[in-house]
C-alpha cells in the first residue's frame, strides 16, 4: 500500500506538478522500500545481505517510521500552489533511491554502529521508546497541520481528513510498539494492524484525491453539459433575442449620432457672386470621421475647412464633434470689430485644446482650413498633417497641386510644438479649388494604383467646363464605378470651390 500511495501520486504529478505531491510520493517511495528491508530482515528470515536479526528489523522500522512522520510533516510546510518542474522528477526519484540504497547499506554493514533498539530477553531499550514518542509527536504536529487546512479550506491537492484520521490510526500503532516485550507478542502484532489500516486511509486519500475526484469532477461536468445541451436550444433563442434588441437600440443610437453628425455639417453654402460651393460627404458606416465647412468670416473672407479623423465609426465621430466646438476662425469683440486668425494660427490654437483633452494618444486629425479672399481671389491656408494635395483646375484645363503637410493634431503637446505654415494659392476666374479626403483614394489599400492622385488629375482635367456640383458627382460616380461591389474602407469627402468668370 506504500508503493501504491507512490504510484498513484508520483504518475499523477505531471497534472498538478506541485512539490507537496512529489514530496509526499518520494515520501512513501523510500517508506516502502525501508518497510519491505525490515520485512526481509525480521528474526527467522533468510539471509538478506547479511543475517537477520531483531537488531537490523527494528533499526528499519524506526527509519521507516520516522521517514514517513517527518515526510508529512514537512508536506503541510509547503504552500499549495508551489510548482516544481516537470523535469526534475527523475532527480527526485534518483534522491530517494539514493537515500533507501543508504540506510540498507548502513544497517545491513555498519549495524553495529548504531544503538541496541531492543535486547534479547529484556525487550525495549529506552532510546526505542523515546525514538516512537518522537515519531508520535511528529504525527501529532502533522495531523493538526492537516486538520486546520481541512478546516480553513485552503488547498486540494489531498483528501485532508483521511490523512489526520490516518495519522491518528498510526499514533496508536506507535503506542502499541513502545509496550512489547517481544518480537512475536500481542502488542507487536497489534502494532501491525494499526499500521495496515493506516496505511490503507493514507492509500485512500491519496487515491480520492489523484484518480477518485478528477472522475467525480469530470462526471459532475457532464451531468452540467447535459443540462445545458438540454436547454441550448431555449437558451440560443433567448441568447439572440437579447442580441437582436441590442442591436435593434445601438442601430438606433446610431441613426440618432448620425443625424447629430449631419447637424454639424453646413445644409447651404454662402452666397457668394460668380462663386459656386459643391459638396459630397459618404461615411464608411452609419457615422464617419470626415468633417467639412464652407462659411463666411466677412464680406470679403470665406473660411474652407475639410478635415478627417483617424479611423471611422462612433469613436470617429465623437473627435469630429470636439474638433467642431472647438476650432475658432475668428474674435468679435464688444464694441462690434472682429479678428479673423490666420490659417496657421487656427490650427495651432486647435492642437493646444486638442492635447488638453484626455483623449487616447492612437488617435490624431488631419485637416486644411484656408481663407478665400473673393475680391482677390487669393486662397491662403494652412494643412495640419493632411494626406491629400489640394488641386486647382484652371480655366484652360491645367491642373495644379497644392503644397499639402504639416504636423497632424494629436496628443504630442508634451514632446513637440508644430509649426503650421501659411501658403498661398491664387485663383484666377474660372478656376476651381477641389478638396478631399484620403478616403476618395483608398478604394482598395492593397492595390493602391486603381485610383491614385495623377489618376484623379488626368479625370477632372475633361471637367473643365461643368459646374461645381457636377464635378462633385462626376468624382462621386467615378469612385463608385471603380469601387464596384466592394465595401467602403474609409468615409470620402469631396469639397469644391469654383470662382465664376469675370462677366458672372
Amino acid at each position: 500500500m506504500s508503493f501504491s500511495v507512490f504510484a498513484v501520486t508520483f504518475y499523477t504529478f505531471e497534472e498538478s506538478n506541485r512539490l507537496r505531491s512529489i514530496l509526499i510520493a518520494c515520501t512513501f517511495l523510500a517508506v516502502s522500500l525501508l518497510d519491505l528491508f525490515h520485512t526481509f530482515s525480521y528474526k527467522g528470515m533468510p539471509v538478506f545481505l547479511t543475517e537477520a536479526s531483531v537488531d537490523k528489523a527494528t533499526t528499519y522500522w524506526i527509519l521507516a517510521r520516522l521517514t514517513m512522520a517527518c515526510g508529512l510533516f514537512i508536506a503541510t510546510l509547503i504552500p499549495c500552489d508551489k510548482k516544481v518542474k516537470r523535469n526534475q522528477q527523475g532527480l527526485w526519484l534518483i534522491m530517494t533511491l539514493v537515500y533507501s540504497v543508504y540506510w540498507l547499506i548502513m544497517v545491513s554493514y555498519r549495524i553495529d554502529s548504531f544503538p541496541p533498539l531492543f535486547i534479547e530477553g529484556y525487550g525495549l531499550t529506552p532510546l526505542k521508546i523515546y525514538a516512537e514518542y518522537l515519531i508520535i509527536f511528529i504525527q501529532i504536529l502533522a495531523a493538526v497541520m492537516f486538520f486546520r487546512a481541512f478546516i480553513e479550506g485552503d488547498c486540494e491537492d489531498i483528501a485532508h481528513i483521511h490523512v489526520v484520521r490516518a495519522l491518528l490510526i498510526s499514533i496508536f500503532s506507535e503506542i502499541a510498539f513502545t509496550r512489547y516485550n517481544s518480537v512475536y507478542d500481542t502488542y507487536n502484532f497489534l502494532g501491525h494492524i494499526y499500521k495496515i489500516i493506516a496505511y490503507y486511509m493514507l492509500f485512500r486519500a491519496l487515491f480520492v484525491q489523484n484518480v477518485h475526484k478528477p472522475y467525480q469532477e469530470l462526471r459532475a461536468a457532464e451531468r452540467k453539459l447535459s443540462v445545458y445541451v438540454d436547454n441550448l436550444e431555449q437558451l440560443v433563442a433567448r441568447r439572440t433575442a437579447e442580441i437582436s434588441q441590442a442591436n435593434d437600440s445601438l442601430m438606433r443610437n446610431l441613426d440618432y449620432a448620425k443625424n447629430i453628425l449631419l447637424a454639424l455639417l453646413p445644409t447651404s453654402f454662402p452666397v457668394v457672386k460668380g462663386t459656386e460651393f459643391a459638396a459630397k460627404y459618404m461615411p464608411c458606416e452609419k457615422v464617419g470621421g470626415d468633417f467639412y465647412n464652407v462659411f463666411r468670416l466677412d464680406d470679403q473672407n470665406i473660411g474652407v475647412l475639410i478635415g478627417d479623423v483617424a479611423g471611422h465609426g462612433v469613436s470617429a465621430a465623437m473627435i469630429n464633434v470636439f474638433i467642431n466646438q472647438n476650432i475658432f476662425f475668428k474674435k468679435v469683440f464688444d464694441d462690434g470689430r472682429q479678428q479673423i486668425f490666420t490659417p496657421r494660427g487656427v490650427l495651432m490654437n486647435c492642437y493646444h485644446k486638442y492635447n488638453e483633452m484626455p483623449f487616447p494618444e492612437e488617435v490624431y486629425v488631419v485637416m486644411l482650413y484656408g481663407i478665400y479672399n473673393i475680391a482677390s481671389g487669393e486662397f491662403t491656408y494652412a494643412s495640419a498633417g493632411m494626406n491629400t494635395s489640394p488641386l486647382i483646375l484652371r480655366a484652360d484645363g491645367k491642373v495644379d497641386v497644392l503644397e499639402s503637410d504639416g504636423f497632424p493634431i494629436c496628443k504630442f503637446g508634451p514632446h513637440y510644438k508644430p509649426y503650421y505654415e501659411s501658403r498661398t494659392a491664387h485663383l484666377n476666374p474660372g478656376d476651381t479649388l477641389i478638396l478631399y479626403t484620403d478616403g476618395l483614394l483608398e478604394i482598395d489599400p492593397r492595390r493602391s494604383y486603381r485610383f491614385s492622385q495623377e489618376q484623379l488629375v488626368q479625370f477632372i482635367v475633361g471637367l473643365k467646363d461643368v459646374t461645381a456640383q457636377e464635378i462633385c458627382d462626376e468624382i462621386s460616380d467615378a469612385y463608385h464605378a471603380l469601387r464596384g461591389e466592394e465595401e467602403m474602407t474609409d468615409d470620402v469627402t469631396i469639397l469644391v470651390v469654383k470662382t465664376g468668370n469675370t462677366d458672372t
